[in-house]
């Protein structure tokens, strides 16, 4: 397919061959019109960075991430060819471009992503970029979530970890304490059962992806701790202790089964469809990020400001019990990962120290599309930016809920294992067995590992 191109890996991309090879793969290139410009300019183009990011890729921050590309590329003398990926196809189609030698400097990941690619070694090593001063006012685990066998692979872009959303008033129309959202598991259940009897038909207590997508294994992983399961066990090492089938895992899917079978959550929904009834109205608790904020006014204009926000709905840590004493979540962020075969890895780190600490890019990138900053200090500080977050929700994420949050036994098999899981999640869902069903997944996932 690529006889009579040059290697990427020895020769820097013009902007064209860029855009011809990431065509040839299926890639579409944001804002392909700014990446030609400049082309027959006049100014000596230093160097050249490929960035694959999926915020360029979507409609809602394609404009804001293209003005702090362009902002870097004024200061720096360089060329960015700024690769919009979206989000759910960007592991596939970054390693069809890795296996076809292109050379991605600079990548936007999250979840799984940084251990996916590290496995087939198309990371590079972050360790030595970064300063002790970041590690220092970094949000707990935000670093571990892209820290493969002791190798810092990916560092922290955007910290957006689950937090647990309630609409107030309807808590308040049925009788329960908006001021006091359920602690413990033993509190939300009594609130659940209050709900779903007085709630319409057509409303439910809560919101469970039980979606057959890896995402909804996200949405889970912290019922699972929270009820004291620990099904997949990463020793640092890369070996993970498996069993799908321990008494707190299977305590959390039956939670979940009776959930659907008493009409608590809507059934087979993905987490966007859960956004859609939560801004509706016709949902009470969910599981979702602090970008919930700026989703619920995307959706329903009477959601259109932060204070319309805050005054319909709280957030507050994942209740507790009966498996642990302190809330948990899982360490859903968005990193930043540099190329192993990058020629310029140098650049690549000041772009990616641009998009942590740049205000170009804080103001007009990050803060918009709704996730806490990387340095803790840039959250809190009056003179930085913390009168950008000094609404309730976003300060119960920075001072409560960002804290709990731990990553799951991410590794390069995890993604092929966690859609064995949701398709056991699913059947639960929809009535298997519990503890079968789960022994049998202990069996596939296992299998994966093996």
């Amino acid at each position: 397919m690529w006889d009579g191109l040059p290697n990427p890996s020895q020769v820097r991309l013009s902007r064209r061959a860029m855009l011809g090879r990431a065509i040839a793969v299926g890639l579409s290139l944001a804002s392909t019109v700014p990446l030609l410009q400049g082309c027959g300019t006049t100014n000596a183009i230093e160097s050249s960075l490929n960035f694959a990011n999926w915020a360029s890729a979507e409609t809602a921050t394609r404009n804001d991430i293209n003005k702090a590309v362009r902002a870097f590329e004024q200061q720096n003398n360089v060329q960015v060819n700024n690769i919009g990926i979206p989000f759910d196809e960007t592991l596939a189609q970054l390693t069809q471009l890795i296996h076809a030698n292109i050379t991605i400097d600079v990548m936007e990941l999250s979840g799984n992503l940084p251990y996916a690619l590290a496995g087939i070694d198309a990371l590079a090593d972050l360790g030595p970029f970064v300063a002790t001063d970041w590690y220092q006012d970094a949000f707990p685990n935000s670093f571990a979530a892209g820290t493969y066998k002791g190798v810092l692979y990916a560092v922290p872009f955007s910290i957006t970890p689950h937090g647990f959303w309630y609409n107030k008033t309807m808590l308040s129309r049925a009788g329960l304490n908006a001021a006091h959202p359920p602690r413990t598991m033993n509190e939300l259940n009594q609130a659940l059962r209050v709900l779903r009897a007085k709630l319409p038909a057509s409303s439910y207590p809560i919101a469970l992806d039980t979606s057959a997508t890896e995402y909804a294994l996200v949405g889970f992983w912290p019922w699972i701790w929270t009820f004291g399961g620990n099904p997949m066990a990463d020793d640092g090492k890369g070996n993970v202790t498996i069993n799908w089938a321990d008494d707190g895992t299977v305590a959390a899917f039956q939670w979940l089964q009776d959930a659907v079978r008493n009409n608590w959550t809507p059934p087979n929904l993905a987490i966007k469809a859960e956004r859609q009834l939560m801004a509706e109205g016709t949902v009470v608790f969910k599981l979702d990020g602090p970008y919930l904020t700026g989703i619920l006014g995307s959706i329903n204009p009477a959601f259109s400001t932060v204070q319309q926000v805050n005054a319909t709905f709280g957030v507050t840590t994942t209740p507790t019990g009966p498996g642990i004493t302190q809330p948990v979540t899982c360490a859903d962020i968005h990193n930043l990962s540099i190329g192993s075969s990058s020629t310029n890895k140098n650049l690549a780190w000041k772009l990616i120290d641009f998009l942590t600490t740049s205000p170009a890019v804080i103001t007009t990138f990050l803060i918009p599309e709704g996730g806490m900053l990387p340095r803790r200090s840039y959250d809190i500080t009056p003179r930085l930016y913390s009168r950008y977050y000094a609404d309730p929700i976003s300060r119960a994420f920075i001072d409560s809920i960002i804290p709990t949050m731990r990553p799951p036994a991410y590794g390069p098999r995890y993604s092929t294992a966690a859609l064995a899981i949701v398709t056991a999640l699913r059947e639960i869902a929809n009535g298997a067995t519990v503890r079968p069903r789960l022994l049998k997944l202990t069996d596939e996932v296992r299998a994966i590992y093996a």
